[in-house]
């Protein structure tokens, strides 16, 4: 091949297709022999990503974020028919639900983490990252304000991106619930930096405690470790400690290997309330052989430095939890871009995540999708499947119509009550809106009218249409909305890269057809329980426990991993626990 010719130049770009299509289509074809799920996306070196340059024409593609909605989305989107750019304050995706086995050294950080630069699809220079925190969108012109937060800063650390197409996949903090004192003194389980900071914290009270001169007393109070929380994250974070404390503390500290103690705090009546009840019942009986102390129907109050202020729900009786280390867990907050968001596109600022449809459209705004824990996606109601997941207010104008009988422009209160009954047979979210019996809305003064009464705005005595909208907008707030789980996320990021592809294909073609709506598929979930035991529910109410699960625990969250490197490091990590256990150094 002579480079410098036409010929020379064509062979090349042929070569390199060829070998692009063949080569992957054979680590394809590995991955299945091996039993990789097919969805599973392969994180290969560059030049494995040769392909024959993009159009010009791209429209551009901007993803805010590098959690598991935005990597989905990254994998399965085609980089010929968009100019794909990522922002996010993190430059590497994190694989959060083995996150708790990193505070006590059951697997290390990087091992959990793939650079988002790495995920990047097409050859390189086709998309684009940019390690910043987006702060802002300014909906006119198409543009998302960004800000480099990190410690090296240029002398103008803001910039804009322009857009024709935004994913918002930010995520969601931890949520404090205002309680005092939790930012200062209680450590979050949600970013690598958590995990190491109670690694470290774990660490040196241990060392500490083991020190001469130390009373019994004060060896108990900081080797209490208080988790507030009793999710998924809270409970596995447990089973990690007491897995920790039983088979490496013994061996390494055996001067105070009964003085560590385990409490774990939860406002709800059992433990992993979202999961099946025999699932909540195991795993509380689990942890009170193992000597956890599990405290239901309680909320946190404050938390000092040293203890937490416990209210029981029920008996209104306060104690105080002496602790060495607390770790927060306890649902989610809002983002800060999305309250910004929320402003600019006029939704609910009291909603923690943006509202969208079911196509993971934000609404009111324009070529702007939400994904993950920073949506509202909501979903029909599982016990009755005839149910329909469209929101009302999507029809709003056209059921104004349908309750206008008399059609002078309003809907009255007798109006309003015969639509509600309508809908209530279809949309779920309509019960709340009802009146809750016949009597009560002969005699006037009902349930009934005191929702006609909070949307007429002009005490007309009737609904316009932008009143009545509010009053659809109500009901759809009763819908339950998906999980915030990386499940959902993984699922919607995929979706959505499905849904711009055909929509990117089809206008090409002068087709304007919507694509399917978005459908959640629930597949399981999983719950670690400490000493080699995990529970397991899948749909069809079956459900799974003990060491067996934890086999099949190890198998999924190991196909889970993003890339071949990490499934390496991760298994690498399992066995060197196996035949040496945790490393408890402090660094």
């Amino acid at each position: 091949i002579i480079r410098g010719t036409p010929l020379g130049t064509a062979t090349m770009a042929s070569s390199r297709a060829f070998f692009s299509s063949h080569s992957r289509r054979a680590f394809g074809v590995a991955a299945a022999a091996i039993g990789v799920p097919a969805a599973l996306p392969l994180v290969a070196p560059s030049f494995w990503a040769l392909s024959d340059a993009p159009p010009a024409e791209r429209e551009k593609l901007l993803i805010l974020g590098s959690g598991w909605g935005a990597v989905a989305c990254l994998k399965n989107i085609d980089a010929k028919l968009y100019d794909v750019s990522v922002v996010s304050p993190r430059n590497y995706f994190l694989n959060t639900p083995l996150l708790p086995g990193v505070t006590v050294g059951t697997v290390e950080a990087r091992s959990l983490i793939e650079p988002t630069r790495r995920l990047l699809p097409g050859a390189p220079g086709d998309a684009r990252f940019f390690e910043a925190a987006a702060t802002s969108v300014n909906a006119k012109n198409k543009t998302v304000v960004c800000r480099d937060e990190s410690d090296v800063q240029s002398s103008d650390p803001e910039f804009s991106l322009r857009y024709d197409k935004l994913v918002i996949a930010v995520g969601s903090p931890c949520n404090t619930f205002g309680t005092p004192g939790v930012r200062e003194h209680a450590v979050f389980l949600k970013e690598v930096d958590d995990a190491l900071r109670i690694r470290t914290k774990l660490a040196d009270l241990l060392e500490t405690a083991s020190l001469p001169g130390v009373s019994e007393e004060e060896q108990k109070d900081m080797l209490s470790v208080v988790v507030v929380g009793g999710g998924p994250t809270g409970v596995e974070f447990a089973a990690e400690m007491h897995d920790f404390l039983t088979e490496d503390v013994p061996k390494l500290y055996p001067s105070v290997k009964d003085k560590v103690s385990i409490t774990l705090v939860q406002s709800a009546e059992h433990i992993l309330n979202t999961y099946d009840k025999r699932i909540s019942q195991y795993a509380a009986e689990k942890f009170k052989r193992d000597g956890i102390e599990v405290i239901t129907g309680a909320r946190v109050l404050s938390v000092s430095s040293d203890a937490v202020c416990v209210m029981d729900k029920r008996t209104k009786k306060k104690t105080t939890k002496k602790f060495g280390v607390c770790v927060w867990s306890t649902g989610l907050g809002k983002h800060a871009f999305v309250d910004s968001a929320q402003k600019t596109w006029n939704q609910n600022r009291k909603r923690r995540a943006l509202a969208t449809d079911t196509r993971l459209r934000v609404r009111g705004a324009e070529g702007v999708y939400a994904i993950g824990d920073c949506a509202d996606v909501k979903s029909a109601d599982s016990k009755d499947p005839k149910t329909k997941v469209l929101e009302l207010v999507d029809m709003a104008s056209d059921l104004f119509k349908q309750a206008d009988t008399d059609k002078n422009g309003s809907v009255d209160k007798a109006e309003f009550a015969t639509i509600l009954e309508t809908l209530s047979r279809t949309y779920p979210q309509v019960r709340a809106l009802l009146p809750k019996d016949d009597a009560s809305l002969e005699k006037g003064d009902s349930h009934l009218q005191d929702i006609m009464d909070r949307f007429d705005d002009d005490k007309s005595g009737s609904l316009e249409l932008g009143e009545f909208t509010k009053a659809m907008a109500e009901a759809d707030a009763r819908l339950s909305s998906h999980p915030a789980t990386a499940q959902v996320a993984n699922q919607q990021g995929e979706y959505l890269a499905r849904a711009l592809n055909e929509a990117a294909r089809r206008k090409r073609r002068g087709d304007v057809e919507d694509v399917a709506p978005f459908a959640y598929t629930h597949l399981g979930s999983f719950a670690t329980l400490g000493s080699e035991k995990a529970a397991m529910e899948l749909p069809g109410d079956f459900i799974s426990t003990g060491f067996g699960t934890m086999v099949l625990w190890y198998g999924v969250y190991m196909s889970n991993c993003v890339s071949w490197r990490n499934k390496f490091l991760v298994a690498g990590d399992w066995i060197k626990k196996v035949v040496w256990g945790r490393d408890s150094s402090r660094m």
